[in-house]
């Protein structure tokens, strides 16, 4: 469970070397018909949101009443929105950092014997912990994507644990 929680924390360091990146990449799309980083980073903080709003009290009353199916369409969208409101690329970053401090916390309040029992998703059985570490690779995933775009254009972020 520690180990889980210490890689879904492990984002907020990778964020504030992205600080360093250029503003006028910040919303330049990673590759044509893709996100920003900026986008991609907004749809970060939307999971996060949605994970704390939907997900996390299912795990914690063990309730046979499935989760709420998530409208994955529309919280993209208004995930891509907000990083194109006019927000800074700083205030963004501090927006996400502050989501995933605040779950990653609450995560930690969580009694052990929760992260491994298994509820109903669809149609499927999954554990929180199972749930979490989907979390992690979904964060590996995107920060591969924005690494590589930052590579092309000559940026590297200093290496950090995954």
């Amino acid at each position: 469970m520690s180990e889980v929680i210490k890689q879904y924390s492990s984002l907020v360091n990778w964020l504030e070397e992205l600080r360093r990146m250029p503003e006028e990449y910040w919303l330049e799309p990673i590759h044509e018909g893709k996100w920003s980083t900026g986008e991609i980073i907004a749809h970060l903080k939307a999971w996060d949101v949605f994970v704390w709003d939907e997900r996390l009290s299912y795990f914690l009353k063990k309730s046979n009443t499935p989760p709420k199916k998530e409208d994955v369409e529309e919280i993209n969208l208004n995930a891509a929105h907000e990083a194109k409101s006019g927000i800074s690329k700083n205030a963004l970053i501090d927006e996400v950092i502050e989501c995933r401090l605040v779950l990653a916390r609450k995560l930690q309040e969580v009694p052990n014997a929760i992260w491994e029992e298994k509820i109903q998703m669809s149609h499927s059985w999954v554990s929180l912990c199972e749930y979490i570490k989907g979390l992690v690779e979904h964060d590996n995933h995107h920060k591969q994507q924005i690494e590589k775009f930052l590579l092309n254009k000559g940026i590297e972020l200093s290496k950090q644990e995954v």
